[in-house]
């Protein structure tokens, strides 16, 4: 049975993130990695300056505070795992199969990129987390809107059972995020056989 390497973090920049001289780039990326490390409340603006290079000066010419840096970091975050999600996408796929893809391309961002999902966590579960409105979604893109259908309820005319939706939050990606996370290996005709599962059981098919 083919199984998977042990888990290591991608150090892959993605195009919404990029390395280099930009200091802008530089700070965000600075932050990131001392999220990832220490949290929100052990990553001072001092320690920032000092490991970025960049002065304090310079940071709060780009982000008036720390509050504004660490919104910023999570639009970048969320944007890049957006992407991995999304990427191989075909039009062509039925719903149940754009499903399975999408699944199994959470499940290797949760499990290849550990700064951004540790990042993701301590964000979406702190008081900096705020609601993203639907104006926030390129609904135009055909991902991202066969995402949206897939995760619409039948009441309002998707697929998905009338579960509430913290439910189908851990059947889905819920799901993806927690067995990247452990330590236990999968087979790619494991997942395989898990993401169908996790669509049965939030599509009732």
């Amino acid at each position: 049975m083919v199984r998977q390497g042990p888990r290591r973090e991608s150090r892959r920049r993605n195009p919404a993130m990029p390395p280099g001289s930009d200091k802008k780039e530089a700070i965000l990326e600075t932050m990131l990695d001392l999220i990832a490390e220490r949290g929100f409340h052990n990553a001072p603006m001092s320690v920032l300056a000092k490991r970025s290079g960049a002065s304090p000066g310079v940071i709060y010419h780009y982000f008036p505070s720390k509050d504004d840096l660490i919104h910023a970091l999570y639009q970048r975050v969320k944007s890049f795992k957006l992407e991995v999600v999304l990427s191989g996408y075909s039009e062509s796929m039925t719903l149940r199969e754009a499903y399975l893809h999408f699944w199994l391309n959470a499940y290797s961002f949760y499990r290849t990129h550990l700064r951004e999902t540790r990042f993701l966590d301590q964000y979406l579960s702190s008081p900096y987390c705020e609601e993203v409105s639907a104006d926030e979604v390129d609904e135009t893109d055909p991902g991202i809107a066969r995402l949206i259908r897939i995760f619409r309820p039948r009441s309002k005319g998707g697929r998905l059972s009338d579960l509430p939706q913290e439910a189908i939050d851990s059947l889905s990606f819920g799901l993806a995020a927690n067995l990247a996370k452990s330590a236990k290996e999968f087979s790619p005709a494991t997942l395989k056989k898990i993401a169908e599962a996790s669509w049965t059981a939030i599509a009732g098919d």
